[in-house]
C-alpha cells in the first residue's frame, strides 16, 4: 500500500468523482411546483455545487409531461442552495420519469428519476417524496454522466430499458462530469462549448464520446488529466470526498508479496539513484465505501482517497492510484523526478463485506544527468475483510 521513494516521498494523488453533500431535501413549493392530495411533491436539489434560478421539468418517456390542463409539470426556480419542488400528478400516465433542469443557454443537467410507481412507492402514504427516500431527485454533474451514458440510441433521452441494461463505470463517468463543472463553476464554456454542444448536457454526450471538446482539440478525459485543469479535477474529487463521507466501514486489509524487482543502485558524478518498494507481506486497517448507483468504490488509506469503478452486477472492481511524475529533489548537479502507482483489481462481494483480487505496484525514479530510470516493482494478491 505505500511506496517509498529513496530520493523522496512520492507525491499523493486523489482521484475521485461526486456531488455535493447535501440531501436537497428543501425547496420551493409554490406554483406549478405546489402539490395537493392529488400530487406527489417532489423535492430534490439541483447541485454541481448549488445552482440557483434554474428550473426543473419532469419528461415521461422522453416527452415534455403535462398535467390535465396541459401545462408542463416544471418546478418554480431553485432557491440559493438549489433546491427545487415539482408536483407529479398521481394520475400520471405510467411512464420512465426524467428530470432536466435548466438554467439560461449553456447550463443544463439531467437525472434518471425512475418510473412513476417507483416515485409512488417513495412517497408511501404520505405526498412528498424527498431525495433522501429517492436520491435520482437530486440533479448534478455526476447524474448527467450517468444519463449520457445509459442513453445509448443517442437520442437525448433514457428509456427503461437503457436504464436496466445500463452499469456505470466511474473511469467514463468522471471525465465528463468534470467539463461540465469546469463550465458551470470555472467559467470554461468559452473554449469547452461550441458546435453540436451548446450547452452542458450536449458537452456530456459529446465527453462520452470521446469528441474532440469545443476549441480545445482534447476529448474530455485528454482535458481532465491535463494539469492545467488539475483544480477543476480536484473540486470533483472533493464533490465525491463529500457524497461518501458517511458510506465508509473499516476493513483489514492484507497483501500476500508473489514477486517484486528492485535494480541496483547507480552511482555518477558523486550523485547515486535508487528506488524502494515494499516487499514484505502487510496486514493494514482501510476504509472502504461503495456507491452501487454510481458504479464507484473508493478506498482510503493514510486519509488518502483512491475512486475506482464498481460493477454492482458481477462485483468487479478496478482501482488505479497515479503518482504523476513530478520534481522530488534537486542538488547543482542533479535534479530528480519520481512516478509511481498502486493498481487493484478484483471482485468485491457486497453481501459478505469481503474484497479478494490481486495488486501491482510501482515506484520509479529518474536523473537528470543521462535521464537513466531506475523502477522497482511488486505484485501480488491481496483481500480485505469488513470489520
Amino acid at each position: 500500500m505505500h511506496k517509498a521513494a529513496a530520493v523522496a516521498v512520492l507525491p499523493l494523488f486523489l482521484a475521485a468523482c461526486g456531488g455535493n453533500g447535501s440531501n436537497g431535501d428543501g425547496g420551493n413549493a409554490s406554483g406549478s411546483g405546489a402539490a395537493g392530495n392529488n400530487a406527489i411533491a417532489l423535492s430534490g436539489l439541483v447541485s454541481d455545487g448549488p445552482i440557483a434560478g434554474a428550473q426543473v421539468c419532469l419528461f415521461s418517456n422522453g416527452v415534455q409531461a403535462r398535467n390535465a390542463a396541459g401545462a408542463a409539470l416544471c418546478s418554480t426556480e431553485t432557491d440559493a442552495q438549489g433546491n427545487y419542488t415539482i408536483a407529479i400528478p398521481k394520475d400520471l400516465a405510467p411512464g420512465f420519469l426524467t428530470l432536466v433542469a435548466s438554467k439560461g443557454n449553456t447550463i443544463k443537467l439531467a437525472s434518471a428519476l425512475g418510473t412513476l410507481a417507483q416515485v409512488t412507492q417513495a412517497a408511501g402514504s404520505g405526498t412528498t417524496v424527498t431525495s433522501a427516500a429517492l436520491p435520482s431527485a437530486r440533479i448534478t454533474h455526476f447524474t448527467t454522466a450517468d444519463f449520457v451514458l445509459a442513453d445509448t440510441n443517442s437520442d437525448g433521452t433514457v428509456s427503461k430499458a437503457e436504464f436496466d441494461s445500463y452499469v456505470p463505470d466511474y473511469t467514463k463517468i468522471r471525465p465528463a462530469a468534470v467539463v461540465v463543472k469546469a463550465v458551470i463553476d470555472f467559467g470554461q464554456g468559452d473554449s469547452l462549448l461550441g458546435g453540436q454542444a451548446s450547452n452542458t448536457l450536449l458537452l456530456a454526450a459529446a465527453a462520452v464520446k470521446d469528441q474532440a471538446l469545443g476549441t480545445t482539440s482534447k476529448t474530455a478525459l485528454e482535458w481532465a488529466g491535463d494539469a492545467a485543469n488539475v483544480t477543476v479535477a480536484t473540486a470533483v474529487d472533493q464533490d465525491l470526498a463529500n457524497e461518501t463521507a458517511g458510506a465508509f466501514a473499516n476493513y483489514q486489509l492484507s497483501t500476500n508479496v508473489t514477486s517484486y524487482h528492485i535494480p541496483s543502485t547507480v552511482s555518477a558524478n558523486n550523485a547515486s539513484i535508487s528506488c524502494e518498494i515494499n516487499t514484505g507481506n502487510e496486514s493494514v486497517i482501510v476504509r472502504i465505501a461503495i456507491d452501487a448507483s454510481r458504479g464507484i468504490f473508493v478506498l482510503e488509506h493514510d486519509g488518502i482517497q483512491t475512486v475506482g469503478s464498481y460493477n454492482p452486477k458481477t462485483g468487479a472492481v478496478s482501482l488505479t492510484k497515479s503518482d504523476p511524475l513530478a520534481v522530488s529533489a534537486m542538488t547543482s548537479q542533479v535534479t530528480y523526478y519520481t512516478e509511481g502507482y498502486f493498481k487493484l483489481n478484483g471482485i468485491f462481494d457486497a453481501s459478505a463485506g469481503k474484497f479478494t483480487g490481486t495488486y501491482a505496484e510501482l515506484s520509479a525514479n529518474t536523473w537528470s544527468l543521462d535521464l537513466k530510470r531506475q523502477e522497482c516493482t511488486a505484485a501480488g494478491s491481496v483481500m480485505a475483510i469488513r470489520l
